[in-house]
């Protein structure tokens, strides 16, 4: 429970732009789960997943990039293969390849999204409009 609490603490400092306090927590919390939980426990990727998102908005995406590739092998192994917590992870890669300018790249992941949103979820829901949002723009500065 205290790794839960670790992250939603994370989870407010990052809504607040207050990332290295987010990181903190978050790592706090990844550290917890590592101790407690199987290696392929699909809460250690969403561990991995928080910290990238912070890495990424620090700009730091080479880190970022790792931490969402450590997520994603966990998922894929302990998830099926068309869960939304995969196309999440693919999104934030995709975003993080966008803002390095990487658009070829950055279409690859957020099409692989778009493909399990649209397998996994309602047509109207906003993942869905949202991914389609993303690739439009990332098309459209191609």
């Amino acid at each position: 429970h205290l790794a839960g609490f670790y992250n939603n603490i994370g989870l407010i400092y990052q809504e607040e732009n207050k990332y290295f306090e987010a990181l903190d927590f978050y790592e706090k919390s990844l550290a917890l789960k590592r101790k407690h939980l199987p290696p392929d426990h699909p809460d250690l990727g969403t561990s991995y997943n928080n910290i990238g998102v912070v890495h990424h908005c620090l700009g730091h995406y080479d880190l970022a990039l790792d931490h969402y590739n450590r997520s994603l092998k966990i998922k894929l192994k302990s998830l099926p293969a068309q869960h939304p917590d995969i196309g999440s992870i693919y999104v934030n890669m995709g975003l993080v390849y966008e803002d390095k300018v990487e658009l070829e790249q950055a279409l690859i992941y957020m099409k692989r999204a778009q493909t399990i949103y649209e397998v996994a979820l309602p047509f109207n829901h906003p993942d869905i409009v949202k991914i389609k949002d993303d690739v439009n723009r990332v098309e459209d500065n191609f």
